[in-house]
């Protein structure tokens, strides 16, 4: 019978060799916030993200003025509601595989000198914030990120737009002209914030992570023995690549 160290490195062989064949395939799947409380009036939303083995990550989202006094909502969907992240092409991508999957997201105006914070209970690398209609057509509207990020993709959304409505200023600002998309943080982060100095109706969010870092896959080093195999495994790959086609 086949020890689970073993099959753990049958495992290894066989995904090092998918990697040769399975480059365009590397989307995998996120694990976005089920927002499960919210005070549009206080300006204050907690939710959490369950991950396949059962752990979770709490969320809380906060908005303040300056001087630390509670801010507020334009609203939220915590339970059912208009599902805003329809069609879900904007926010699928060759990294990310899947958009949001319910109704849930909070929503914002701007324009009121206010701060929104997101805090995690675990720090996180590189999650992702998925936007429904940052802005207008001829009214583009502006977060303001204290955190470095990048656009993952974009397209025609719930509201309209095009796959050039986000564009990437410099300053680690995000311009919304009627923009859907998915932006990733760079990072490793536990909170970030954010500004939004030009006002509109409103515009809507939520976050997904893919792994924590307790859980990030190469976190252990691998023994020796399991380079080994690893390592004979891509070569094999490599070279049977490489035959020729008999006749």
């Amino acid at each position: 019978m086949q020890s689970t160290r073993t099959k753990r490195l049958i495992h290894l062989a066989l995904s090092a060799c998918g990697l040769a064949a399975a480059c365009s395939a590397s989307a995998v799947p996120y694990y976005y916030v089920d927002w499960t409380s919210a005070n549009v009036a206080g300006g204050t939303a907690t939710g959490v993200m369950t991950l396949p083995d059962a752990s979770t990550v709490g969320v809380t989202f906060s908005a303040t003025y300056a001087n630390g006094a509670p801010g507020n909502l334009y609203g939220a969907q915590t339970g059912g509601g208009i599902n805003y992240w329809s069609p879900s092409a904007p926010y699928i991508s060759a990294q990310v595989d899947n958009a949001p999957p319910g109704t849930d997201i909070i929503q914002l105006s701007g324009g009121q000198n206010q701060i929104y914070t997101v805090t995690l209970s675990a720090a996180i690398k590189d999650p992702i914030m998925a936007i429904v209609s940052l802005g207008q057509p001829g009214v583009p509207t502006t977060y303001d990120f204290d955190s470095p990020f990048t656009i993952v993709s974009q397209g025609t959304g719930y509201w309209g737009g095009t796959n050039a409505s986000l564009s990437q200023l410099p300053g680690d600002i995000l311009r919304g002209t009627e923009g859907h998309g998915t932006i990733q943080f760079l990072g490793t982060f536990s909170s970030f914030s954010w500004t939004v100095p030009t006002p509109e109706t409103w515009h809507g969010f939520t976050f997904g992570i893919r792994t924590t870092e307790a859980l990030e896959p190469g976190n252990s080093v691998p023994e020796p023995a399991s380079l080994a195999l690893v390592g004979a495994a891509l070569l094999g790959c490599v070279l049977a690549s490489r035959r020729k086609p008999r006749p």
